[in-house]
């Protein structure tokens, strides 16, 4: 009979053709069971062009696994009495001063970080050229008050990083401590670089992730971390959740974690219709297997006729996880705590789909032993969801050509220069310059605190041919 760590190695082709058709330089991986690290590998390359393999301590941006860990900041504030999960977010956070009335006098803590608010998501906007924060620390309260809701209050599940950004915000009021000294950050010193993928599957380096560099995407993103450390936490989350729900106790001798059989509870469904659960709790995805995953990640919306039912053929099973993605990084965890399992994976690139998720679901197969013939083929999925990708760039150029009106005049760039001021959402951090060279022509398009990308022209018919 194969060893588990045998089994896992015969992975190892498969992971890496996952890694060549999305365009993933590195790529480390770590299996729990039974509360014991069994596996680990580490596949392509830390640093691409000085092709150093990554290792178990190989630090890199985990991105949205950073939610877990703000929600058990605020489990271990709740448990200290200082709020319930129910406390409107205005009663624990003074300084909020939202635009929208029902956001303003009825969200609650739990609504925050279990994406029930339908409040606005805000990354398009936030993150800009060179993964620049586009909006100052100083002026972050500012910009989470100018947001609204998108979706109705407690309507459906709908993810946003800016609620958590206000979660934040409410551990440092209650704690009357810095979201940085409440939830330190782990050392840093084996550390990758961070890639973005190439239509042709190749990589460059960007500059790696600023979320959290001053303030804003700390709470919702901004954690750094190793498939080393990350093992020992989750391992911590499982133990928690095991005891806290046969106990009915919110906390765990020996662990800081308070409140998990709260925090990974339903609270919301999510990506509906579904046979059998999919839900959201705080700062946690669920699934009861059979049943879809990626719901957190990119993949879903680049697989056409839908993504694949993960576990067929075998009782239905609990899964708790998560998904990471921000330029230069993809990063995934799945926990099967009646074993004490985990599947940790962090990755190196924004890869042309979600190779963290692809490469995760293929091992959770292989650890539950799913029949061969009722795997799902990652591979054929994998070439799906990066070809649906390639295409987003010339769908998106016929576009504006369709919308383009011959025979208009534009402006030309110049008369563009200075800077221009988005009124409804503050003067004095939300503004776009255009940068004039020495010669009088405009050369650059900026966003306040980035470089800004090179001018050009798009001609539509407008009031004065703009």
């Amino acid at each position: 009979m194969e060893t588990l760590t045998s089994r896992l190695d015969a992975l190892r082709p498969n992971i890496k053709e996952l890694m060549r058709i999305g365009g993933t330089p590195g790529l480390s991986l770590g299996v729990m069971h039974q509360g014991d690290q069994v596996y680990f590998a580490g596949y392509g390359n830390r640093y691409a062009e000085l092709y150093t393999p990554p290792d178990a301590k190989t630090v890199l941006p985990v991105c949205s696994l950073t939610k877990a860990v703000t929600s058990a900041a605020l489990g271990i504030l709740v448990d200290e009495n200082k709020a319930t999960w129910d406390t409107l977010v205005k009663d624990a956070l003074p300084s909020l001063n939202i635009k929208d009335d029902i956001l303003q006098n009825q969200m609650t803590i739990a609504d925050l970080l279990c994406h029930r608010s339908g409040m606005s998501w805000g990354d398009n906007l936030i993150i800009g050229t060179d993964n620049n924060v586009l909006v100052s620390g100083n002026d972050s309260m500012e910009y989470l008050n100018s947001q609204t809701r998108l979706l109705p209050f407690r309507g459906q599940f709908a993810y946003s990083n800016l609620a958590y950004e206000l979660a934040g915000k409410v551990i440092e009021s209650l704690s009357n401590m810095s979201y940085f000294d409440f939830t330190p950050p782990p050392g840093l010193g084996n550390v990758g670089k961070c890639y973005n993928s190439l239509d042709n599957g190749n990589s460059a380096p960007i500059t790696c992730i600023k979320l959290g560099d001053d303030w804003l995407g700390a709470p919702h993103a901004g954690m750094r971390s190793c498939v080393w450390d990350l093992m020992k936490l989750y391992k911590a989350f499982m133990q928690a959740f095991n005891h806290q729900f046969s106990t009915g106790e919110t906390s765990t001798e020996g662990l800081p974690l308070k409140q998990v059989a709260e925090l990974m509870s339903a609270k919301i469904p999510m990506d509906q219709p579904s046979k059998n659960e999919a839900s959201y709790g705080l700062g946690w995805g669920r699934v009861q297997l059979p049943g879809r995953m990626g719901q957190i990640g990119i993949n879903p919306d680049l697989m056409p006729n839908g993504m694949p039912i993960v576990g067929k053929g075998i009782a239905p099973r609990l899964v708790i996880f998560h998904q990471g993605s921000m330029p230069g990084a993809l990063s995934f965890v799945a926990l099967l705590p009646d074993t004490e399992t985990a599947i940790v994976i962090s990755s190196n690139a924004l890869a042309l789909n979600d190779v963290a998720d692809w490469v995760g679901q293929m091992v959770l197969e292989e650890l539950l032993e799913i029949p061969s013939p009722q795997r799902n083929d990652y591979l054929a999925a994998a070439k799906t969801s990066a070809a649906t990708n390639l295409q987003w760039y010339p769908n998106l150029v016929t576009q504006l050509q369709k919308a383009q009106k011959h025979g208009t005049s534009p402006r030309q760039l110049d008369a563009y220069a200075g800077t221009w001021v988005g009124v409804d959402q503050g003067p004095d951090f939300w503004k776009v310059e255009f940068k004039v060279m020495p010669g009088g022509e405009v050369d650059r398009l900026c966003w306040a605190h980035d470089d800004g990308v090179p001018a050009d022209e798009y001609k539509r018919e407008e009031v004065g041919g703009r």
